[in-house]
């Protein structure tokens, strides 16, 4: 499917329901896994209640708490914390950390295993341990991750990889042993040939997959950077500009073509006819066929009716 999340291959999700086999846990209502810029995205509906024991996870560990009142019990690194979780608060820990964990009731999170290598530019991301927190934008960033990664239709590749990108910047800079001494990036735009290298690229494969990786790599810059500078110029976020440009793509085609709207969807890298007509909709505020309906009747002649004034 053109622009859709590549979902990691069913093992890591039969290896998630064993762990929860072995410790006698229930399968949750629904369990959707998406792996994007080496990091693993997990969005978990009504995981019954239980206690499980993992090994050290191979990146740093964001777990995003959804369900209203979650009684928590979180042990690693010869410390325990016992509280009860309201919706919005958050765990961190380190890579490579084991962890032992209990909760009283049905859970509903979003759990992100985030590389160190993650800004792709040479520097590590080494979060620090905190048991209970809370952090506004990154409380918006989760629930956009999971918003996108819970998706029937699976969410948009680009997307997910910049909101991955977003919060393991929010995370050096705020939760990480660097954070007291974080680089400070300047606000650098990119340069002239580096932008338009990068829009042809766009414009040339809008009914294709668009990593954030692959453009960067366009304009010869990490990801980090490149997120962080294309924005500067052009004022949005790359994936931003990429949606926007496949809607204009769109409505191109529904005034100038018959194809039908789930050929159109696919022909400007849409996943899929539904993601296609929701994310159209949002941008336009009226669907495809609204939008194709109204142009018709602003080009077709009135009827006879219409002419004897009835």
């Amino acid at each position: 499917m053109k622009g859709s999340v590549v979902h990691v291959e069913t093992s890591h999700r039969d290896r998630w329901l064993a762990v929860l086999a072995e410790h006698g846990v229930g399968r949750p209502t629904a369990l959707n896994v998406a792996e994007v810029a080496g990091a693993l995205v997990q969005a978990t509906i009504g995981e019954p209640p239980g206690q499980i024991r993992l090994e050290g996870a191979p990146g740093n560990v964001l777990m995003f708490n959804l369900s209203p009142v979650q009684g928590l019990r979180q042990t690693r690194g010869g410390r325990s914390f016992v509280n009860d979780m309201l919706q919005g608060d958050m765990t961190l820990m380190p890579r490579g950390v084991p962890s032992q964990w209990s909760w009283r009731s049905a859970c509903d999170r979003l759990d992100v295993i985030v590389p160190a290598d993650v800004f792709g530019d040479g520097s590590q991301l080494d979060v620090v341990d905190r048991f209970l927190f809370r952090d506004p934008e990154l409380e918006a960033v989760c629930r956009l991750l999971y918003r996108e990664v819970s998706l029937d239709d699976m969410g948009d590749r680009l997307c997910v990889e910049s909101l991955v990108m977003e919060l393991a910047a929010l995370l050096r800079r705020r939760h990480s042993s660097a954070s007291e001494t974080a680089e400070i990036l300047p606000s650098r735009r990119l340069s002239c040939r580096q932008l338009r290298r990068v829009l042809d690229y766009i414009e040339s494969g809008l009914d294709h997959e668009l990593p954030l990786r692959a453009l960067a790599s366009v304009a010869e810059l990490s990801p980090h950077h490149f997120a962080r500078m294309f924005r500067q110029t052009v004022g949005i976020a790359p994936h931003r500009y990429v949606v926007e440009r496949r809607v204009e793509s769109a409505k191109t085609m529904l005034r100038t073509t018959r194809a039908s709207l789930a050929e159109i969807g696919l022909s400007t890298g849409f996943c899929s006819q539904s993601h296609f007509t929701s994310t159209f909709q949002r941008i336009v505020g009226a669907t495809p066929t609204e939008f194709r309906g109204r142009r018709r009747r602003r080009h077709e002649p009135p009827d006879h009716d219409e002419l004897r004034g009835k």
